[in-house]
């Protein structure tokens, strides 16, 4: 079904799609710098579950997760302390609402406090895609809450993350200083590239997921990816600087040798960017 999405999507930007994590993409097999810091929002259960447990396996040596209560991440953080490569993984969970100006300000300030203010990596996960089956039909009959919530969470959370992260991104010293999120990549890369920021807009690929009510039917066939290849793909696009793809956009589905094979020709047309052709 995905070769039937039409090539405006960027879907098949390379010809080979993994729908799972191939082996060259174990992130027990990958290995980061250490010390390496990761922030995950969103992280307890299914994307950001999986995103939090392949930096373990990676080797990350502090975790920091969040999730609508402490509790939820319960299970991440026990999941990610059995797989973890370094015995002495240190995890913070913390309490966060997306969109609240002072869950990020605490965010930060766990960040400083636990964590000396270093953070190498932050996955702006935390999302949603509707909560009533009014969000898929016609736009003048949805109810007005799939158009605020989506827009608190999906944007103004994701904003007020970065505000409140982004000093601690930059001085970290020697560290990835990379954001894993949707949008505004081009222009944060643009505007922090000389203080060596690194942004990226992934996209997680087709997963499997417990549908919302009134989703197409149609559309439930292109949703076969396993969660964890996100994660497996962001360990290998952050384990190293990969400044060529700053400010761009990305699957985790695509296969990355065959990435790094247009290296060249994605530099020099720019592609993998959003901007108005006039």
């Amino acid at each position: 079904m995905a070769g039937a999405l039409p090539p405006w999507t960027g879907y098949n930007f390379v010809p080979t799609l993994h729908h799972s994590v191939p082996d060259h993409l174990d992130p027990a097999e990958q290995g980061l710098p250490s010390p390496f810091v990761v922030c995950i929002t969103g992280a307890s259960r299914g994307i950001g579950a999986e995103i939090a447990k392949a930096f373990a396996a990676a080797g990350a040596s502090a975790l920091i997760l969040t999730a609508r209560t402490e509790t939820a991440l319960k299970g991440t953080r026990d999941a990610c302390h059995a797989i973890s490569r370094l015995a002495n993984l240190k995890i913070s969970t913390l309490a966060a609402d997306a969109g609240s100006a002072e869950s990020a300000r605490r965010l930060a300030s766990v960040i400083e406090k636990e964590h000396d203010g270093r953070l190498d990596v932050l996955v702006n996960n935390a999302g949603i895609m509707a909560t009533d089956a009014s969000a898929f039909g016609k736009f003048h009959e949805m109810d007005d809450e799939q158009i605020t919530v989506p827009t608190e969470v999906n944007y103004i959370g994701r904003l007020l993350t970065i505000k409140c992260l982004l000093p601690l991104l930059l001085s970290s010293d020697e560290g990835a200083n990379e954001f894993a999120t949707d949008r505004l990549t081009k222009s944060l890369a643009e505007s922090y590239a000389a203080e060596g920021l690194i942004v990226h807009a992934v996209h997680p690929g087709m997963v499997e997921m417990t549908f919302p009510p009134g989703f197409p039917e149609a559309m439930e066939a292109f949703y076969v990816d396993d969660a964890g290849l996100c994660g497996a793909s962001l360990v290998w696009l952050v384990r190293e600087r990969r400044g060529w793809l700053s400010g761009r956009y990305l699957s985790a589905s695509w296969d990355v040798g065959e990435l790094e094979g247009r290296r060249e020709e994605v530099l020099e047309r720019d592609l993998l960017k959003m901007r108005m052709l006039v």
